[in-house]
């Protein structure tokens, strides 16, 4: 509705504003318009990540920050639901993580494909969730005779499509049967990629229904993605805004580097009155460049020219000698791409030097807030992924780890299936933050943890395990005991050290605790 004057009430709305008025694209619902332009974006990107080396860094980076080598398991089983003393729930933990360590190596056991660690599949799922916008395993129950059974297959979204084809139905939408509410219930699943139609042996043109979860409640299908909007089923991949112009930067980067190829090549060329097939004639090699030749030797045998110190060269008559003026790269080049590369950076999530790795653009405290910035994102991206993928397989092999007796639940807690929440609750330690200066970054854990951190959370920030920091630094001052070194002086004195500027007369005396100076009190 407009106002009287044919106004619109908003700009967004306008129906003659020049800027908008032929601007009248559709309105699908989420899951519409990923239905049959999905697979066209999915194609596209890969491509990109196969061609297109700044869209593959990108990935990576990505990769690198939130999965990086896999992440570590902190299992903090819920002692009050389950009825438990502290205590008694501190060594559950310890015993869960303790067997997991043990899973998560052992690629025969935990891969379906025997190729892989967890944290290699974790990169592998990650990097479909990223590039797919989703990502997509299968959890299976196989003997091999090993101390697992729990395993699981990435399997390319790809594969994930209605049999046969078929249009969407209310009830079945891009390889998914819905329930009542759009709770997802079974997946379709080609036995085959659809790009190996020419493999002997392969059939992508034959489908296999999983239901979501074993009728025993494990769980068999594991779907991960965002949802973007209400009513979406699959995936939307997150590059899928920059496509467009990643492509035409590329383009744009091959045709800069190809012109500037082609002038550093032709540094120079003759231009000349003559006749052009003439010359073509003889820069090919033909009779006519005897002819040609001929009549330029009888030219200056006959007209020589001699100048006491000084040559002098003539050219053939209408003839003349030009070098080229390169123009590129363009002086606006580089710029120009630079702003490209940001908008990657951003939709990627990732900053702009992490990407390049140019910091000549930025300056410290400009990179550390950007880097805090895309820190938060790193953060809910992983918990996201780790609710959606990790949480549903590491149930899977939790309940098994209890069955088998590795993990032994204490005297008076619930069976695993009657409190299966409590007994999966945990985190996932992911990729260090790392540090810009160590020296002021270390100052400030140590204020946040005399006032509102724990040592628990500042070792994960760093990568690392609390639990697996205490004990390490249990067994250095162990050994340094052992060979009659005096650890407050190796480990506490060194922190000291940091500080003091003195030759060594406030080192700490045998045994005793270090003493600071008389202004550090």
């Amino acid at each position: 509705m407009s106002d009287i004057g044919g106004r619109s009430f908003y700009d967004a709305a306008s129906t003659v504003h020049q800027d908008v008025a032929f601007w009248r694209p559709s309105n699908p619902s989420a899951q519409a318009a990923l239905t049959y332009e999905r697979d066209r974006m999915a194609a596209r990107i890969h491509d990109l990540a196969r061609n297109d080396s700044w869209a593959s860094v990108a990935v990576t980076r990505k990769v690198d920050s939130v999965i990086g080598s896999g992440w570590k398991l902190r299992a903090t089983p819920n002692a009050r639901a389950l009825g438990l003393e502290s205590k008694a729930a501190a060594e559950l933990a310890a015993q869960i993580e303790t067997q997991w360590r043990l899973y998560k190596e052992d690629f025969e056991c935990c891969d379906a494909g025997q190729r892989d660690t967890i944290g290699l599949l974790q990169a592998l799922a990650f990097r479909h969730y990223i590039g797919d916008g989703e990502s997509l395993s299968v959890s299976y129950w196989i003997e091999r005779g090993g101390d697992w059974s729990t395993a699981r297959q990435i399997i390319d979204p790809d594969r994930l499509s209605n049999p046969n084809l078929y249009v969407d139905t209310v009830s079945r939408r891009a390889g998914v049967d819905l329930g009542a509410h759009g709770e997802p219930l079974a997946y379709h699943i080609r036995s085959a990629h659809p790009g190996d139609s020419a493999v002997i042996g392969a059939f992508p043109w034959i489908w296999e229904k999983f239901d979501r979860k074993f009728p025993n409640g494990r769980w068999q299908v594991v779907h991960a993605f965002d949802r973007r909007r209400a009513g979406q089923v699959r995936g939307e991949p997150p590059l899928a805004p920059i496509v467009k112009k990643m492509r035409m930067l590329g383009r744009y980067d091959e045709a800069e580097l190809q012109a500037a190829v082609l002038n550093a090549v032709l540094a120079a060329f003759i231009k000349s009155g003559n006749d052009h097939d003439q010359i073509a004639e003889a820069m090919n090699g033909s009779d006519e460049m005897t002819a040609l030749q001929a009549q330029r030797i009888d030219f200056y045998e006959k007209r020589p020219v001699r100048l006491p110190g000084a040559q002098i060269n003539f050219l053939y008559p209408e003839d003349d000698f030009a070098f080229t003026q390169p123009a590129h790269p363009n002086t606006n080049f580089d710029a120009f791409y630079r702003v490209g590369l940001r908008n990657l950076a951003a939709v990627a999530g990732v900053t702009y030097e992490q990407l390049t790795g140019d910091f000549s653009q930025t300056t410290y405290s400009g990179f550390k807030g950007a880097l805090a910035q895309v820190w938060q994102g790193f953060i809910s991206t992983k918990d996201g992924f780790a609710a959606r993928h990790e949480r549903p397989h590491y149930e899977n092999w939790l309940e098994e780890a209890i069955v088998r007796g590795r993990v032994q639940l204490p005297k008076g807690a619930p069976e695993f299936r009657a409190a299966r929440l409590a007994y999966c609750d945990c985190s996932w330690i992911g990729p260090g933050r790392g540090a810009i200066e160590p020296v002021k970054e270390a100052t400030a854990v140590g204020e946040r943890l005399r006032h509102v951190s724990t040592f628990a959370d500042e070792c994960a920030a760093n990568g690392d395990d609390y639990l697996d920091v205490l004990d390490q630094k249990a067994r250095e001052r162990e050994e340094a005991i052992a060979r009659g070194l005096d650890p407050n002086r190796i480990f506490d004195g060194a922190a000291t050290s940091m500080k003091s500027t003195d030759d060594g007369d406030n080192d700490p005396p045998p045994g005793g605790k270090p003493i600071g100076r008389k202004e550090d009190k």
